[in-house]
This record gives structure tokens, C-alpha cells and sequence, in this order.
């Protein structure tokens, strides 16, 4: 009878996950030879192939694809094992990892968050809404508070909620025309220089679908991040826009309301329907529901 002998299941995991046989070695603590050997058994046993061996490193094959979907559900399930085991059915010690697109969205989570579990540890990090998604796609994070992507990266095994709304704001420089203005209208923006999000940037998807309903077109300079955005803004270099809580009262740069239209992001927050019930994870997810409530 066939059967799965799970140390060689293990190291093919532990390759896929790393994309390294070095790395997989690190993480199992075995040696590299003892993980190149584990997979040619499992393969030989089965007579398929599931790891392409080349100059570069390694890639798997279509069937390799396929059990790496597989072997992430075992060692997921066997994580929840190992969690259940660590806090007695209690939440006392662990590390979340988390990822946000704006740390204005996640602060005050992690503060409420810590006051009921001081001693969880939080890896958190930041990028753009649709990177976020895509770390947690990969598990390399557990859980996101981010800005709703695309729809087409919005898959159904994603569990989410409604979190934070916040304001977007355009941002202007010192010496630009409408550096004393509190207010605009959106059409006062037609034509003029903008300095754009990058791609991904929830808030610039928000602003650019605005512009396109009112068929109001402006002139992009240059694609940035947002910490260069502001510096480019100071320089003059044309307009930004940016979620309200994000302004801290830059030198030489200013917020202005855009009075016409109502124009903010909404923030989510996120994580595979499969990983919600994780103790940790469910725990980040009952306190943002008392915030939200």
C-alpha cells in the first residue's frame, strides 16, 4: 500500500516554502544533503518529479505546485496543533505576524491589542494593500489591515471585514498656487501636476477612479512612494494626495479638502478564511471588532 512517509514531505515543504535547499536546511536545522536525499525518495517512490534542478536553484514543477498547496494545508494544521498545545486554549504567548498599508490604520489596534495580551509578540510589516494580500497569500503573514485592493486580488479564500475609513486629502508645497486654499473642488485639479502613489497604493486607486467618473484628467510627473511623494510635494514639484491621518504637519506643505466630494479609502482587515479561528489570529480580530463597535 502506498503511504506518505512525512519527513520526506517535510523537506519537499520546507523547499518549496524557502525556494532553497540551503535555506530549507536552515529552517529544518538538517543538513542539505539529508533534504536533497528526502525528496529524490519521495519522488523515486511515486516515480514523479517534483522539483526542477538547475544553475539557479531550484523551481517546481506543475505537480510540485500542486502539493505545496497540499503541504501548506498539513504544516498549516499542524501549526494550529502546535499553538493549541502552547496556550492551554488561552492566548498567553506567541508571535503574530501582521502586515499593513498605512501604519495610521494599525496603531491603534496594536494598542488595544496588547492591553488584553501584553506578552504575544507583533511582527509588523508595511507595504501597499495589494503586496499585503499577497503576503498572505504566501503566509508570510497572518493577518493585514490594508486598503481594499482590486477586486481581482480579492479572492474568495480570504476572510474580511470592515475596518477604519479615513479622508483623502490633497497635499500641497510652498510656493504652489493653491498653497493658501483650505478647500478645492475636484474640478480645480484638471491639468494640474501631480505627483502619483505607486501602483498598488489603495489611496491612489480611490483618487484616480474619482477623476475618471468626472472625466477630470491631470498631469502625472512621476510615480513614487509616499514618504518620496511629500518631499517631492515640498519641492514643488506638483500635487499630492494622501489619507488624512497620515499628514503630520510637514514644513512647507500643506492639506487641502477637496469640498465636492466625499473621497476616502476604507480599510479591511484580512486573512485566510482557513487561518480565522487561529487563536492568536481570531484574538487581533475580536478586538478590531470592538473598536469598530
Amino acid at each position: 500500500m502506498k503511504y506518505i512517509n512525512f519527513s520526506q514531505l517535510r523537506s519537499f515543504h520546507a523547499v518549496s516554502k524557502t525556494g532553497s535547499i540551503t535555506q530549507a536546511s536552515k529552517l529544518l536545522s538538517v543538513s542539505q544533503p539529508t533534504i536533497t536525499k528526502q525528496i529524490q525518495l519521495l519522488e523515486d517512490f511515486y516515480s514523479i518529479n517534483l522539483v526542477n534542478r538547475h544553475a539557479r536553484g531550484i523551481s517546481l514543477t506543475d505537480l510540485g505546485i500542486k502539493l505545496y498547496e497540499i503541504t501548506s494545508n498539513i504544516f498549516d494544521l499542524e501549526e494550529s496543533a502546535i499553538d493549541l498545545f502552547s496556550s492551554n486554549l488561552n492566548v498567553h504567548k506567541g508571535t503574530l505576524k501582521t502586515g499593513t498599508s498605512g501604519s495610521y490604520y494599525i496603531i491603534k489596534l496594536i494598542k488595544e491589542f496588547k492591553k488584553s495580551h501584553p506578552s504575544i509578540d507583533l511582527d509588523i510589516i508595511s507595504s501597499n494593500s495589494n503586496d499585503i494580500l499577497d503576503k498572505i497569500y504566501n503566509y508570510e503573514i497572518d493577518i493585514g489591515v490594508i486598503g481594499k485592493p482590486s477586486n481581482k486580488n480579492f479572492k474568495p479564500n480570504i476572510y474580511s471585514i470592515p475596518y477604519l475609513k479615513q479622508k483623502i486629502v490633497i497635499i500641497v508645497g510652498k510656493g504652489h498656487k493653491y498653497y493658501n486654499r483650505k478647500n478645492i473642488n475636484l474640478s480645480d485639479l484638471r491639468s494640474c501636476d501631480f505627483v502619483n502613489r505607486e501602483t498598488g497604493s489603495e489611496t491612489r486607486r480611490v483618487f484616480e477612479d474619482s477623476l475618471n467618473k468626472k472625466k477630470i484628467a491631470i498631469h502625472p510627473v512621476m510615480e513614487v512612494g509616499r514618504v518620496t511623494m511629500i518631499q517631492a510635494v515640498r519641492e514643488n514639484m506638483g500635487l499630492g494626495y494622501i489619507s488624512e491621518p497620515e499628514f503630520e504637519n510637514y514644513k512647507d506643505v500643506r492639506k487641502i479638502y477637496i469640498d465636492d466630494l466625499d473621497l476616502y479609502t476604507q480599510a479591511y482587515l484580512v486573512c485566510l478564511k482557513k487561518k480565522q479561528n487561529d487563536n492568536l489570529i481570531k484574538a487581533f480580530i475580536n478586538t478590531a471588532k470592538k473598536i469598530i463597535y
